[in-house]
């Protein structure tokens, strides 16, 4: 009976460890993009332009898209994994009829990414236009700065 116990101890052990691993992985550097056509993220909508993804200090589940005309809006992200491993990072887009909403999130050589939790402003968008296609955008992971000064 102690075998078992142990065995069972072990197993939730492991499965605790994996959560934990699945619950860390979010994005974690800034990324930069720039899109040609406006687009709907969480309820908001914004115009064409160059955008960067960082994520919040508090909450990893949560990112904040800067940009434009002094933009700044936060969405709420749930993890995704890629099928096979992106070589390069990019912003997915799916577009409904005219309309575009921010889906995705990638960096090239991670196999998890994030996935924006779909809101009134996508179910608005994806209203009465069938089915939607993707449209992916190349983007760049910025690497943190490191400050070297010394005091």
């Amino acid at each position: 009976m102690t075998s078992f116990v142990r065995s069972i101890s072990i197993a939730a052990g492991l499965l605790l460890l994996a959560g934990v691993h699945a619950a860390s992985a979010q994005i974690t550097d800034p990324v930069e993009f720039k899109t040609t056509f406006p687009f709907t993220v969480g309820n908001a909508t914004l115009p064409a332009g160059s955008y960067t993804i960082r994520p919040d200090d508090t909450h990893p589940q949560v990112l904040e898209l800067t940009g434009g005309a002094h933009t700044s809006v936060f969405f709420e992200t749930e993890n995704a994994s890629a099928r096979e491993t992106p070589s390069k990072t990019e912003v997915v887009f799916k577009r409904y009829g005219d309309g575009y909403v921010l889906k995705d999130i990638w960096v090239g050589g991670s196999t998890t990414g994030a996935e924006a939790v779909a809101v009134h402003g996508e179910q608005h968008a994806a209203k009465g236009h069938g089915q939607a296609t993707e449209h992916h955008v190349a983007a760049r992971k910025k690497m943190a700065t490191v400050n070297t000064r010394r005091p």
